[in-house]
């Protein structure tokens, strides 16, 4: 008690020194105030330094909470020692002072009371860095209440959900990790929402992060940083394309080896959607491999019409050679099919008609033309004429 003591009024005569050569007669006025009033007269003291904008009253909030971490071990959880902490610690980081870091993080440590906590989060938000080094502590804690919160050793729920805001707020590259972490678990949905928002308000390293997970982790959290990725406004077409394609890459390993269940299904199909949509032609080669593949699964029922038409679209939007060839030949074939057995999905046509005219590629100009000879219904004819109309010479 006495160590504990001592400290507390080393920590108060740091703050004093910082302070005092260079301090307005308000401040003054103020902290003297302070020191003199009663407990609740305190209250009103902080409470009323809040309406003065002109002023750093950054020492009187440091004193309010030097005051509560000397009194804290023997007042407890006293109504009016809780008022003076909450206060002060939300109006310590108003004035973007970082000389108030330490104070907040020692009284956040102490009082484990949810209105003081989220006010010294919302306060160190202000006032820090997105350097790894001053944004550790709440990293830290963050890490510690998810894993007690996993052990049935629940931490409350609005500090967590407001630390996952406020590691937002700050958008430190070195918070990834955690808030991932959060945002993936089976935490309250409070809490992976807000950790899912923050994770993506980091620009730090974010595409290096989230192509680390998708090349190094299980499906299930490959399929997660994909779809995170993908609801970044902000990620860059390069970033989203290497992000893409990383993660069909990752998805068409795990179904070789895998059973092919709903989340691979569906992270094959979100991103073809996007490398088509982006035109990332890089991944060209992949896909037309891919969808050689899927022509065969799709005649021994593997893989559905879906799948088949999900990879057809894609290629529309690469703008290879690759994909124009690949898909003349494809067309080809089904002419051929119809022509002989008078068998054939019109889905599964029109995509590969639509997807040649938006190719543009003369290589397809028989097999569209052919299309207007056989026995297809006339929605089919008419995507031919217009895909033929788009060919570029």
């Amino acid at each position: 008690m006495l160590k504990k003591s001592t400290l507390i009024l080393i920590f108060t005569l740091i703050v004093t020194s910082l302070f005092a050569q260079k301090e307005d007669p308000v401040i003054i006025s103020y902290r003297r105030n302070f020191v003199r009033a009663s407990i609740s007269t305190k209250i009103e003291l902080v409470n009323d330094a809040s309406r003065i904008t002109t002023v750093n009253m950054t020492p009187l909030y440091l004193d309010a909470i030097a005051f509560v971490l000397a009194n804290y071990s023997l007042l407890g959880n006293d109504s009016q020692l809780l008022d003076i902490a909450a206060v002060s610690a939300s109006k310590a980081g108003s004035y973007n002072d970082k000389n108030s870091i330490d104070a907040l993080q020692s009284l956040f440590k102490m009082v484990k009371e949810p209105r003081v906590r989220i006010a010294c989060l919302q306060s160190l938000s202000e006032v820090m860095s997105s350097s790894p080094e001053q944004v550790s502590f709440i990293n830290e804690w963050f890490k510690s209440a998810i894993d007690n919160t996993l052990a049935d050793k629940s931490e409350d729920v609005r500090v967590m959900t407001t630390c996952a805001r406020m590691l937002g707020k700050i958008a430190s590259g070195s918070s990834f990790s955690v808030l991932f972490t959060a945002a993936t678990s089976t935490l309250d949905s409070s809490i992976v929402k807000e950790a899912e928002k923050a994770l993506n308000n980091i620009s730090d390293k974010y595409t290096e992060n989230i192509l680390a997970i998708i090349s190094q982790n299980p499906i299930q959290e490959v399929y997660a940083a994909f779809s995170f990725a993908m609801k970044k406004d902000s990620l860059l077409v390069t970033d989203r394309g290497r992000i893409a394609s990383t993660a069909f890459s990752r998805a068409v390993e795990y179904g070789q080896k895998e059973k092919r269940d709903s989340m691979y299904n569906s992270l094959v199909k979100e991103a073809l959607t996007i490398l088509g949509k982006i035109g990332w032609s890089q991944s060209s080669p992949a896909v037309v491999q891919f969808f050689y593949h899927t022509q065969g699964d799709y005649k021994t029922d593997q893989a559905d019409v879906g799948m088949l038409t999900a990879v057809i679209d894609c290629m529309g939007g690469l703008g290879t050679t690759e994909a124009a060839q690949a898909l003349s030949i494809f067309l080809g074939l089904l002419n051929s099919e119809t022509e002989q057995r008078k068998t054939y999905n019109e889905q599964v046509l029109l995509a590969v008609i639509n997807s040649l005219g938006a190719l543009g590629d003369k290589s397809a100009f028989d097999y569209l033309l052919y299309v207007g000879y056989l026995d297809y219904p006339e929605t089919v004819k008419q995507a031919a004429r217009d895909s033929l109309a788009r060919l570029e010479w």
